[in-house]
């Protein structure tokens, strides 16, 4: 009996070790994971989505009919997500007027997002921030339908040369 609990007694320390050195191989692991898991996540999933997202870089054109109003605007979205607007709404009396804004643009396979951050140079604050979504239809390679399920409303976009004013 004796010789039995000194054999457990020397064999639980190198099962304590195993288990310790079997924790730290395993923490090593995940930590030797994790970037790739990681980098992994802010990856898109097909290619159908890499290439209309690769489409809608670049300069658009649009107009809309908006509560009586006529709104021209120009949309620059660039490869970085980042988007720069100029548009112009003329009213029902004839007066126009002008405003500049600024922002981050993505495409989640279905959706068309911009989040406006600036208005004619100075910065909104996170209160201010609108935002814009239109599900996407690519009709052509220079052109696009975005459906704004929320105001219920069509916009068509098409490609226009980079200094088109709206």
């Amino acid at each position: 009996m004796m010789q039995e609990n000194n054999e457990r007694a020397e064999a639980e320390p190198a099962d304590a070790v195993t288990r310790g050195v079997l924790r730290r191989a395993l923490g090593l692991l995940v930590l030797a994971l994790l970037p790739i898991s990681i980098a992994s996540c802010g990856k898109s999933g097909s290619p159908a989505e890499d290439n209309v997202r690769q489409q809608l870089v670049g300069t658009w054109l649009s107009e809309i009919d908006y509560e009586g109003a006529k709104i021209r605007a120009v949309t620059d979205m660039t490869q970085d997500g980042a988007f720069r607007e100029l548009e112009r709404a003329v009213d029902s009396k004839g007066m126009s007027t002008e405003a500049s804004y600024g922002g981050e643009w993505s495409f989640d396979g279905i959706n068309f997002k911009r989040k406006y951050t600036s208005k004619d140079g100075r910065l909104l604050s996170n209160s201010k921030f609108e935002y814009a979504t239109y599900a996407v239809r690519m009709s052509k390679n220079n052109e696009f339908v975005g459906v704004d399920n929320v105001q219920q409303r069509t916009v068509q976009f098409a490609r226009t040369s980079a200094g088109t004013r709206p």
